[in-house]
């Protein structure tokens, strides 16, 4: 009787005690993704935020203001150039259509040459510079949905960039309490790794550094491509175009669209041979990423880069940007464990 009571006492304890957890789970739910992308971006910068906290005697609150007001500058400021840029160019194309005035000059003769899209893309131009009203009027359903799904994808990308804020902002808290923090999550992995928790966290610190530096790296040397074949080639805008690829390269859209607009603007006004020349550079720019992302991901880390590849990539696919740092943890500690598993087991036997 008495052995039923324990077991009937310890069944109740573990229900409560899931029960509350799982209670927990519910509430933070909304907020996993906000924090854990304020863990990445805390662990990333706080070699930078000790930097700067040096630099200002030791202020470590206005050292993590600092940061944080640089970090939401660096996503709020192409956003806003884009925004009122495309809001700019949409009043003057709406104004000109209503008016009338709205001139599109014909396709160069070379546009048709481009194999595949070539002939369509010059046909749908020709009767874009005789008869705009009559192009509008006959994909009228296309445009509509195309608007639609555009509005769509602005609200998403709104809310991702707020949510991204506010990931900034919790990641301050995080900087400035870094030490007891610090100590709670050595303590937790200790418990449940008790010969390798430390080295586990280092690990994970690690991976996420080396994961930032070379997103960060990669799209700074993108940008840097970019903007040479941009400035060479003499494509209208050059400077706002590198801003925005540097945006994209940053969040992993890539230049490959502003890239793609500029081969397009470069068949139409450049002789076949440079325009060539020029559409090769922009795919080796956008494509080069495909190969320094490994070996910069990979410095610094006791793995193979195979791993780091597979986490960086399946972690993309499986929970888009933020698998890019978390895919590469997952994977690296995973190997870890099942390394030490079977060295363990071999030196059992």
């Amino acid at each position: 009787m008495e052995n039923n009571s324990k077991l009937i006492n310890t069944i109740i304890r573990f229900f409560t005690i899931g029960f509350l957890l799982a209670w927990c789970f519910i509430l933070i739910r909304p907020f996993i993704i906000i924090i854990l992308w304020a863990v990445i971006i805390a662990i990333a910068l706080f070699p930078v935020f000790e930097w700067l906290k040096n630099r200002l005697g030791g202020r470590a609150k206005l050292s993590a203001i600092s940061l944080a007001l640089v970090g939401i500058a660096i996503v709020l400021g192409p956003i806003s150039i884009i925004a009122t840029v495309l809001f700019h160019n949409a009043q003057t194309i709406v104004e000109g259509i209503d008016t009338g005035t709205l001139v599109i000059p014909p396709p160069s003769p070379d546009i048709a040459d481009i194999p595949i899209i070539g002939k369509p893309l010059s046909e749908l131009w020709q009767l874009a510079s005789l008869n705009l009203e009559a192009l509008i009027s006959q994909f009228k359903t296309q445009i509509v949905e195309f608007s639609k799904t555009l509005l769509l994808q602005a609200t998403n990308i709104s809310l991702i960039l707020l949510k991204f804020i506010i990931s900034i902002v919790v990641a301050v808290i995080l900087t400035l309490n870094a030490k007891s923090l610090n100590q709670g999550v050595t303590l937790f992995v200790l418990r449940l790794a008790p010969t390798r928790g430390e080295e586990f966290i280092q690990l994970a610190t690690t991976t996420i550094r080396s994961v930032t530096r070379g997103v960060i790296g990669v799209a700074v040397i993108q940008t840097l491509l970019v903007a040479f074949g941009l400035i060479l080639a003499k494509i209208p805008a050059a400077g706002i175009l590198t801003l925005v690829s540097l945006f994209f390269s940053i969040i992993q859209i890539g230049p490959g669209l502003i890239a793609l607009g500029a081969i397009i603007f470069a068949w139409s006004t450049m002789n076949p041979i440079m325009a060539l020349l020029f559409t090769v550079w922009m795919i080796g720019a956008t494509l080069i990423d495909n190969i320094l992302k490994p070996i910069l991901m990979g410095q610094g880390l006791p793995v193979p880069i195979v791993i780091i590849l597979l986490g960086v990539i399946g972690g993309t696919i499986a929970h888009g940007i933020l698998g890019l740092f978390v895919g590469p943890v997952i994977l690296i500690l995973g190997y870890e464990l099942v390394g030490a598993w079977i060295r363990e087991d071999s030196n059992t036997t």
